[in-house]
């Protein structure tokens, strides 16, 4: 009995450290991955534009003209940033709609993040129209993911 237990034991051990060289052989194989193809990797899932996408806003069954502002975006190998200050409210063409009714937005493909907000009077939801007659100029925050790149659009409305 001593003796089947002994045997046994040593089987065993061989099964277990031959799985263990064996395992290990394997892993002495495979080679690291490296920083150029870490980036290649993560390129694959960006979104395929020359530009940060457009969001969609509609207002009443309307789609609001949007004006991109500043950005940073990255395609490929070729990564842009551009500056430029929110416009202001004289500067832009509000479309009339009637106060209290839903904003409706449409995110961009591929989109990590996205606000809406009021600038004009920032107390008031992103989301709908204020009822108080007025000009409104709202702001669109987008963020894609993997650090392809971030924008602001605007768009500007008037209650009557």
């Amino acid at each position: 009995m001593k003796k089947t237990r002994s045997v046994l034991y040593v089987i065993l051990l061989i099964v277990v450290f031959g799985t263990g060289y064996y395992v290990g052989s394997r892993s002495e194989n495979s080679k690291p991955i490296s920083k150029e193809n870490a980036r290649k990797a993560i390129q694959t899932l960006w979104v395929k534009s020359a530009e940060p996408p457009l969001p969609k806003v509609v207002i009443e069954g309307t789609e609001i003209p949007l004006r991109r502002s500043g950005y940073s975006w990255c395609n490929r190998n070729n990564c842009v940033t551009t500056d430029a200050a929110p416009p202001k409210l004289e500067d832009m063409a509000p479309v009339a709609v009637t106060g209290g009714t839903d904003i409706q937005t449409t995110p961009p493909e591929g989109i990590h993040g996205f606000t809406i907000q009021n600038l004009t009077d920032p107390d008031i939801d992103g989301y709908t129209v204020p009822t108080e007659p007025g000009s409104y100029l709202y702001e669109v925050h987008c963020t894609w993911p993997l650090e392809q790149g971030r924008a602001s659009f605007y768009f500007a409305v008037t209650v009557q």
